[in-house]
């Protein structure tokens, strides 16, 4: 039976996403205010530098760290990426990061709190799904979180589920472990190429493609809710 599980953050326990138009807003008006005069158009180039770079790395199923990718930016408009500069620029990230903790998220992981051991497997540059779990003071629930921009490896790379595993010291048995989030390719093939077992959450309009679809894994289970989850995880049990 399960002793332990492991949840995905964006578009499982919460929704969010970057107002991109406003945070580029705020970082040319805060390179200004320290005496760059930066173009819309130069920054749009210097980033799409730095996405091409971390394309390539991901491609390898590797991470960059928010002040990596900031850093190259900046360098690619002359700027000297000095640690201050970065911080501001992860405090701009997170103002204009709208996101908020699904309803049943809470009930839910107080449910389970008692039952199985709790942890967190989550792909962000930024580490926004920490910053989420620590505000809304969800992160009490897990005893391991691990972010793709703070180890440098990200889901579906066998690497960081190994690395979850290890923190809950349960790496010898991956078969106990099972892994939630919303992704066929990232959440449900990643845990299952280290034997874990995988809930797809396929809520509806989600994207993910429909149930019985041409998926790379086929999860274990599908809900449709997390609020389903308590009893889904019982139908795992032997």
């Amino acid at each position: 039976m399960p002793v332990a599980i492991t949840f995905d953050v964006g578009g499982t326990l919460a929704e969010g996403d970057l107002d991109k138009r406003e945070f580029v807003a705020r970082v040319l008006e805060y390179l200004s205010g320290l005496g760059f005069s930066v173009s819309k158009r130069a920054y749009k180039k210097a980033l799409d530098e730095a996405m091409r770079k971390l394309r390539s790395l991901r491609a390898g199923g590797r991470e960059m760290a928010f002040e990596d990718f900031y850093s190259l930016v900046m360098s690619s408009l002359g700027i000297t990426p000095d640690e201050e500069l970065l911080a501001q620029l992860r405090r701009l990230y997170f103002s204009c990061f709208r996101a908020q903790v699904v309803p049943e998220a809470r009930p839910v992981l107080e449910i389970l709190k008692g039952r199985y051991r709790l942890a967190v497997i989550s792909n962000s540059m930024s580490c926004v799904p920490r910053r989420i779990l620590e505000l809304s003071g969800l992160d009490g629930y897990f005893e391991a979180i691990l972010i793709s921009g703070e180890v440098g490896w990200r889901k579906p790379h066998e690497r960081i589920f190994r690395l979850a595993l290890a923190q809950l010291g349960l790496q010898d048995r991956p078969g106990q472990v099972v892994h939630v989030g919303n992704s066929p390719f990232e959440d449900v093939a990643g845990a299952k190429a280290v034997g874990m077992k995988a809930i797809l959450l396929l809520r509806p309009g989600g994207g993910a493609g429909e149930e019985g679809g041409a998926w790379e894994a086929e999860p274990d289970l599908v809900i449709r809710s997390l609020r389903q989850l308590p009893g889904a995880l019982e139908e795992l049990d032997p």
